[in-house]
């Protein structure tokens, strides 16, 4: 819920009024059910609200109590459980709001208070005895917060697009990060940002604001490596009964909203399990109306997941609203989505997401769960298979080879095609580097961002968390959801999970061959057997290399306006390459083509005159 905006002049004079109000009206998507905002002394704060608890006006931020104010995005999901237990201390509320319980539980705890909230929150709250400013962003980053210092002042924002309402502030390119993004793909993996001197406060850190000297420090308050430590002995039947209702209360807790409630399905394992563990709890609660869930399907393509979807509709009897994306529609969708991403978007399923989440606002959905984190933490990708191969094959070789055919099998690969795979792998790193794009944008190696190494299952899932992984699929969550007015929750980056799975033993995350075992056996009683047998992986995949083959004359055309916007990077061997690419269609180059488009367009957006359209 909600948009965020903040600044503090550093010479001591009055924040405008018009100022904040420009800010925060850039995001009005974001807060459509009201704006607002509080200035004082030389400080000053805006909201824009999305009413999701408490409707009243009682909710209205920036909220004020015991002279604490704050502005604030997100939801705190215990809420009900804080605000009893501080009643209990004496605490009194005058809303029904989870903001004025968070504001309470600051005035008791200080800065402890986020190690005692459940939830998704980017917030700043000013300490009046202090004297300072208290910023924080939740455990995984699920909600953002950008901050900068321009012409002696500090602004934080929910979107670097409201940076564009600061007189004389002009975009500039971050070029490390560009080149990060075009010739690896990565993206959100730091506190920089592709705009020079935008920064984004990471997942699990606080930013402390000293209004008196303006110095400011940033401190990690929540490490998922300290949160590892060995489970006691369980049995899988133990475990699987544990996690099951670690779910389900993930789930239940994401249920408390005074708006409608949906679920975004894709027919995979994941979203297939919150979709059927709400049905599942609101059954337990006597209700008899199914939540509604909205999917996006590809007829025809060997992508499309309807008979997935569809195993899910019968078996539950929910509403289902399909969304149907294509090449022209996409085309259409792709500046608005970007506009609304600030950054370059890496694939086309950015945008079919936007339009998942467009579709649920006009269904009349404003909260959405969606499945994302379960992959990260249950090792449901293949680059799971690599590190757990290396520690089997010390423990019990025999076991680790027979599991290397089970794969195979399950995922209907023969020797061949999987001898193929290997080589592609191996090779596609060099392949999609394109050794003559780094010669024209020369970037010291030094400077270059270097990724964890996948040495153990508990690595990888550390390491997608929260470097090259989960930072990314989040930004595109909250943009695109927000871009529709509409809240995503996301079950599986409930911390209590997240910490017992990652502690769990690697044959309950990979149990011959099957990833995610111990979701499948959690949920077994309420899937599909069709979902519950599944095997292969898609993620949330669209036909892009269809479209590309689709209309090459239209994103040929494309490739040389990049080529135009951005010549010292996309030299005289671009169009000439890249038209080789498109006649020989060499799929493997594919994903840097899209992402050179998404650069150019996004560099008309924010670096060049289209930007001066959009402020105005």
């Amino acid at each position: 819920m909600c948009g965020i905006f903040g600044i503090v002049r550093q010479d001591n004079k009055p924040v405008a009024n018009e100022l904040l109000q420009k800010a925060i009206e850039l995001v009005k998507h974001r807060g459509p059910d009201g704006q607002d905002f509080y200035t004082r002394d030389h400080w000053g704060f805006a909201h824009g609200r999305l009413a999701i608890i408490d409707l009243s006006k009682d909710g209205v931020q920036p909220m004020h109590y015991k002279g604490h104010v704050i502005t604030y995005n997100g939801e705190i999901y215990n809420y009900l459980e804080l605000r009893s237990e501080l009643q209990q201390k004496g605490y009194s509320f005058a809303t029904q709001s989870d903001t004025e319980v968070l504001l309470a539980s600051y005035d008791f705890w200080g800065t402890d208070c986020v190690n005692h909230l459940n939830g998704m929150w980017a917030f700043a709250i000013y300490d009046p005895q202090k004297n300072q400013l208290f910023c924080s962003r939740d455990r995984f980053g699920i909600k953002p917060f950008y901050y900068t210092i321009f012409q002696k002042q500090f602004c934080f924002a929910s979107e670097i697009k409201q940076f564009t309402s600061l007189p004389n502030w002009a975009a500039q390119l971050n070029k490390t990060m560009a080149y990060e993004f075009l010739i690896k793909g990565y993206h959100d993996h730091q506190s920089a940002t592709f705009f020079q001197g935008i920064h984004q406060l990471k997942g699990g850190h606080h930013l402390l604001y000293n209004l008196q000297d303006h110095t400011f420090q940033i401190q990690a308050y929540y490490q998922i490596k300290k949160q590892l430590s060995p489970l006691p002995s369980l049995t899988e039947e133990e475990a699987v009964a544990l996690f099951q209702e670690k779910l389900l209360d993930a789930i239940r807790l994401r249920l408390r909203s005074d708006v409608s409630v949906g679920t975004a399905l894709s027919g995979g394992l994941d979203s297939s399990a919150i979709l059927c563990g709400m049905q599942e709890l609101l059954k337990k609660e006597g209700q008899t109306i199914s939540p509604e869930s909205v999917s996006c399907c590809f007829p025809g393509s060997s992508i499309d997941e309807s008979v997935f979807i569809d195993a899910v509709v019968e078996k539950t009897g929910h509403k289902n609203h399909k969304v149907f994306p294509s090449l022209e529609q996409m085309l259409a969708d792709w500046d608005k989505v970007i506009w609304m991403q600030d950054e370059p978007i890496a694939s086309a399923s950015v945008i079919a997401q936007y339009q998942v989440f467009k579709t649920a606002k006009d269904k009349g959905l404003t909260v959405m769960l969606d499945g994302q984190g379960a992959d990260e933490i249950l090792a449901g990708y293949e680059k799971f298979y690599a590190p757990l191969f290396k520690s089997n094959i010390k423990k019990n070789p025999l076991g680790a080879i027979i599991d290397v055919f089970r794969f195979f099998y399950l995922h209907q690969i023969g020797p061949l095609q999987a001898l193929n795979s290997v080589q592609r792998f191996r090779k596609k790193d060099h392949l999609t580097k394109i050794d003559w794009l780094k010669e024209t944008w020369p970037i010291d190696p030094e400077h270059l961002f270097t990724r964890s190494a996948d040495d153990s299952l508990t690595q990888t899932s550390i390491n997608l968390l929260s470097e090259i992984g989960m930072p990314i699929l989040l930004h595109y969550e909250d943009r695109n959801s927000m871009a529709a007015s509409v809240e995503s929750r996301l079950p599986f980056l409930d911390y209590r999970l997240v910490e017992f799975c990652l502690n769990l033993p690697d044959q309950l995350k990979i149990n011959k061959a099957r990833r995610k075992h111990i979701l499948r056996e959690a949920m077994r009683p309420f899937l599909p057997d069709l979902v519950y047998r599944r095997y292969n992986k898609l993620g949330f995949a669209t036909p892009q290399e269809a479209w590309i083959e689709e209309a090459p004359e239209r994103f040929s055309k494309m490739l040389e306006e990049t080529q135009q916007s951005f010549p010292e990077i996309f030299g005289e061997k671009w169009l000439p390459w890249s038209g080789e690419v498109l006649k020989n269609k060499q799929r493997v180059h594919y994903p840097l083509l899209w992402r050179a488009i998404s650069f150019g367009r996004w560099g008309r957006l924010f670096l060049g005159k289209e930007i001066a359209k959009i402020k105005a």
